[in-house]
């Protein structure tokens, strides 16, 4: 192990010689920044000793926190492109007159910002046909571009899908955008400045209030089970039963935790 390494972007972490291969292997695939600053960000709120087998555990934690918020919100893109497609899929969309027919499907003026303006003019200028469907669009397009068309739905059909602070739906969809992104890009969330959001009509930030706008944004009937979801990351092996050893046992800064789902999960789930 290159105690260089270790004194400047580890200074004060334990990490017995049984363990040094493994971390140096770590370091040298995961890359040594993105080890340092997590522990850096772990180290700024407690004055307890960190050993590397702590730090292993809230990288994976994240790790897993990654996964389930991919299957998240994958559900919920789907869905969105559902409850615009299952009215409006079959209408034809015209290359030369796409943001025309597309305020006259919805019935309102449709004015995307550059960056969609951008990215369906880049679709457009890449197909061979005249016109395409509206189902075809969106299976070809990216979260931003979904954003901005399901907007263009009423709120009633907006709140059939989902219970969402809708005077900031806006807002809130960005922010899920964003954290998409963080999550397809693999970075480390537990550290990450995300979007603020509205819940309950309040401004929140940080992860938990990121996390719990996604599910938020999930079809309703689904909403105990995410949250469960969420949960179970803190399960350190799922195939085992849920115990304090079987628990990853992290900073409430650095985790997400559900208390409101049902009786039946809060009585089996361990913090």
């Amino acid at each position: 192990m290159n105690q260089e390494i270790l004194k400047e972007y580890f200074p004060g972490l334990v990490v017995p010689e049984s363990q040094e291969d493994d971390f140096e292997t770590k370091l040298r695939l995961k890359g040594i920044t993105r080890y340092a600053n997590l522990y850096l960000a772990i180290k700024e709120h407690t004055n307890d000793q960190i050993t590397y087998k702590s730090l292993s555990e809230y990288y994976r934690y994240d790790i897993k926190l990654r996964r389930a918020l991919h299957k998240i919100i994958a559900f919920t893109e789907v869905a969105m492109r559902a409850a615009i497609c299952n009215k409006y899929g079959h209408i034809e969309i015209e290359k030369q007159n796409w943001k025309k027919q597309l305020s006259n499907t919805f019935h309102c003026y449709y004015s995307p910002n550059d960056a969609v303006y951008k990215k369906i003019l880049f679709f457009f200028n890449n197909i061979e046909r005249d016109k395409v469907t509206l189902f075809d669009m969106l299976e070809n397009c990216d979260l931003q571009v979904l954003n901005s068309i399901f907007l263009l739905l009423d709120t009633d059909q907006q709140s059939s899908l989902f219970k969402s602070d809708f005077d900031h739906l806006k807002e809130n969809l960005d922010a899920l955008r964003e954290l998409r992104n963080c999550v397809e890009h693999h970075q480390l969330l537990i550290i990450k400045d995300l979007k603020e959001v509205w819940i309950g009509g309040e401004k929140k930030n940080g992860l938990k209030a990121n996390v719990e706008n996604a599910i938020n944004l999930s079809p309703k009937l689904a909403k105990d089970e995410l949250k469960k979801t969420i949960n179970d990351c803190l399960i350190i092996d799922e195939s085992k039963e849920r115990s304090e050893q079987n628990t990853y046992h992290l900073l409430p800064e650095f985790k997400v935790y559900f208390d409101d789902i049902t009786k039946h999960e809060r009585k089996n789930t361990v913090k």
